[in-house]
């Protein structure tokens, strides 16, 4: 039998999740007879791009490594995810050496 899903709690993952995350203003749902934990599906934002945006060619240290950049440049690894996002990347996998990828300056 398939589990339950409790959609009538109206909590937001602000108090499970740093406010770094994807996932900050997603609703929480709580489904199975354990009363786990869910959050809603993330959907992802159109980009807005800015004349203050800043630019950067992946090195081989930064090849797969997202999160290097992240810290490098917003002096925290937590924003790997925007970065991706924002460059059109599905997964890390995509962030090679040579390729030029865009950084937000804002992440409205």
């Amino acid at each position: 039998m398939a589990n339950t899903i409790d959609k009538n709690v109206r909590l937001t993952a602000g108090s499970y999740v740093t406010f770094t995350s994807r996932y900050r203003s997603s609703n929480i749902f709580f489904y199975g007879n354990d009363r786990k934990i869910t959050f809603s599906t993330y959907k992802k934002r159109s980009q807005v791009t800015s004349e203050t945006d800043s630019f950067l060619t992946i090195t081989k240290a930064f090849e797969f490594r997202p999160d290097l950049v992240s810290y490098k440049v917003y002096s925290t690894p937590d924003y790997w995810w925007k970065i991706l996002e924002f460059n059109g990347m599905m997964d890390i996998f995509d962030f090679k050496n040579g390729r030029n990828i865009r950084l937000p300056s804002n992440f409205v």
